[in-house]
């Protein structure tokens, strides 16, 4: 239940695009196709919950026209059993497959599996299918339409939240610096916040994007310092320096109010109030610091007063096109995005991938699903491959949790659709308004709880259907009925036939060992060469890391909700080794926070331990994949051990930055390897 996820805004612009032909039909009466239309335009405007800018449209753009296909196809082939069963089972495969593409894929490939089974109930000529699913096209191109004519006008609320929520998450980090468990402030606030400045609002000035771009610059440099400042506590606590790492928490503490202050002021959108107070009591515990830590910490800690100052004079003064430092991202081509796409689809149609087999699983559904409507007396018999469309899922979570969910809604949606029709007695006109208002509300509650939506979602698909001609009362009960044997059929296949996220926590644990193996190669070498730097190859190895990163910590949460324990990989395990790969991750982003301008003097030496950082990452990543201990690791410490004896007369804070960070990042890998050699074989691979 998320009583504050109501979104009055999507809800009623969404409601917008499905008026239209709704309205339109009731002047011309052509009721039919505007019920194609406004599927078209209702299920759009749930895929508009994915993408940004140019992004969210592309991603409508392609739902509506796979939804068009899919509509096309299913009333051409409707009235034959055999054929529309081949064809339901090929499409479901193709959905489960898209899955592995991501989130907006999955999007797509859902809406499309809608369409299919909702226009399967017509048995239509090609000339006629191919006016619906035209239909159907031009409702979600209406929808994508009205999305993109308010983007001029919409100002830029988008960009002050997710700024907002970047500055409020660091304000969190900083005021409660992690005692027990070494961590990097949250990425999740700066992977939103990277995505929506990487897609820019079209018609929008350069200089209000260089506006939102330099405060992200500013919050990224903020976050490295205080991920340095958390790691110095860390390890000034591990030596017993109990004093100066008190000093450290205490000026964390000071900046918190001030971060938060800067993430109202963006919120709010309006300059942030008179300096007060709050900066007379950092510069107090900046003098702390000065007289308590040693002077490397120092450092650290008066550049991150400086980033602080500079954040507040950006989120005060709107930047010129020429005084904001903008940050870019590398967007791959189009050629080479179409191209990774196929390899990962490719990839994924062997017989082990979870994909193909929740594909598999799907296509036998709906092939049953589709026998079933044709041989059972239910006037709509497609509700029943449409429940089973909804309800199944790759994971159990999600399976079981949203079967339960839409059994209870549909009952509860049945039984005020009930009452309405037995008070109000609708007619054409009023089965338009009824049905808007439940869309509308559907849209408006879809992220508080999903019975809600599917209560809502029942009252939109009786009186729209009845707007088109089907008695209220037989919609009620088909769709119950329906209902109860299209989940049954969802739930029984996965019961029968489930694909555990145990089995897939492995592999994203070993994507995230991937990621960071990527970030490291990357990072140390801006020490060991500082003119071969690639700041854009950077942001965009870091973004990568922040999203294994989501990916594992979902994959493990799903699998401490499943009903057996894990067999391979234990849950113990599996948080270890999240914990050590942030550990890691707090590393990489403290020294990157701490390039040089000059290349170090002990190149060699940093150059040989990340190649060993290179070899290490990549066994134990392999070792994942493979379910095995992880084959014998270079001698890391010797080699950092080395590098800090080397640097030993250089007392730079770079020096010492790069010295206590690889002794951590060494630590991290090995810790990661002890616990596969553990877990698999029992065998200590520490060096």
């Amino acid at each position: 239940m998320n009583p504050g996820g109501i979104e009055v805004g999507f809800g009623i612009r969404c409601a917008a695009g499905v008026a239209i032909p709704l309205l339109g039909s009731i002047a011309f009466d052509h009721s039919l196709l505007a019920v194609a239309a406004a599927i078209g335009a209702f299920n759009t405007g749930f895929a508009s919950r994915q993408g940004v800018y140019r992004t969210k449209a592309a991603i409508m753009l392609l739902t509506c026209t796979g939804m068009a296909l899919a509509a096309f196809s299913a009333a051409t082939l409707g009235s034959n059993v055999i054929a529309s069963t081949a064809l339901a089972m090929l499409w479901a495969f193709g959905a489960g497959i898209l899955a592995s593409l991501g989130q907006a894929a999955t999007i797509v490939g859902l809406q499309t599996l809608i369409a299919l089974a909702i226009f399967s109930q017509f048995h239509d000529a090609p000339a006629q299918a191919a006016v619906v699913g035209g239909m159907v096209f031009a409702g979600g191109a209406l929808q994508t339409l009205l999305l993109v004519v308010v983007w001029p006008i919409s100002g830029f609320s988008a960009e002050r939240k997710v700024l907002a929520a970047a500055y409020r998450a660091l304000a969190g980090y900083a005021g409660d610096f992690p005692y027990a468990n070494l961590r990097s402030p949250s990425t999740q606030a700066f992977e939103a916040l990277r995505e929506r400045l990487a897609d820019p609002k079209p018609f929008a000035r350069r200089g209000e994007i260089a506006t939102f771009e330099s405060l992200l610059a500013e919050a990224e440099r903020i976050r490295a310092s205080l991920a340095a400042l958390a790691s110095h506590r860390y390890v000034l606590e591990r030596n017993g320096d109990t004093r100066a790492a008190q000093a450290l928490v205490a000026f964390g503490e000071a900046t918190s109010p001030i971060l938060r202050r800067i993430a109202e002021a963006l919120e709010g959108g309006k300059a942030p109030d008179d300096w007060d107070d709050s900066w007379e009591t950092l510069e107090a515990r900046m003098t702390r610091v000065e007289h308590a830590v040693p002077p490397h910490v120092v450092d650290d800690a008066r550049a991150l007063l400086g980033q602080l100052r500079a954040a507040w004079r950006a989120a005060e003064f709107p930047a010129d096109d020429d005084a904001a430092e903008p940050v870019r991202f590398d967007a791959p081509s189009l050629p080479s995005r179409a191209l990774d796409a196929l390899q990962t689809l490719r990839a994924n149609c062997s017989p082990h991938s979870a994909f193909a087999q929740h594909g598999l699983r799907l296509a036998l559904v709906l092939a049953v699903a589709t026998v079933l409507a044709h041989v059972l007396p239910l006037q709509r018999g497609y509700w029943i491959a449409l429940t089973a469309v909804i309800v199944l899922r790759p994971d159990f979570t999600t399976t079981f949790t949203r079967g339960v969910a839409r059994l209870i809604g549909t009952f509860a949606g049945s039984i005020v659709a009930s009452l309405v029709v037995a008070l109000l007695h609708p007619g054409a006109r009023a089965h338009v308004l009824l049905a808007l208002a439940f869309a509308t509300f559907a849209f408006m509650i879809f992220n508080i709880n999903y019975a809600f939506y599917t209560a809502a979602i029942t009252g939109w698909v009786v009186f729209l259907l009845a707007f088109g001609g089907l008695p209220e009362h037989t919609a009620l009960i088909d769709r119950i009925e329906a209902t109860v044997i299209g989940g049954a059929l969802a739930l029984g296949a996965y019961a029968f036939w489930p694909t555990w996220e145990r089995d897939m926590v492995p592999i994203r644990l070993a994507d995230l060992v991937e990621a960071l193996r990527r970030y490291c190669v990357l990072v140390l070498g801006a020490f060991i060469n500082r003119a071969e730097r690639d700041d854009r190859a950077l942001d965009n190895a870091q973004l990568a890391t922040w999203r294994a990163r989501s990916n594992a910590e979902a994959s493990v949460d799903r699998m401490l909700n499943e009903p057996v324990g894990p067999r391979a990989l234990t849950v113990r395990a599996a948080l270890g080794l999240l914990a050590a790969s942030r550990r890691f991750g707090l590393a990489l982003l403290s020294l990157r926070a701490r390039t040089p301008e000059r290349d170090v003097a002990a190149e060699s030496n940093v150059r040989e331990l990340a190649g060993a950082f290179d070899t290490a990452l990549a066994a134990i990543a392999q070792a994942l994949r493979e379910r095995r201990p992880p084959a014998p690791l270079p001698p890391l410490r010797d080699l950092q051990l080395e590098l800090a004896e080397r640097l030993g007369d250089e007392e730079s804070p770079r020096n010492r930055a790069l010295v206590s960070e690889t002794d951590l990042m060494v630590d991290s890998t090995n810790t990661m390897a002890e616990l596969l050699a553990r877990l698999y074989a029992g065998e200590s691979t520490r060096r």
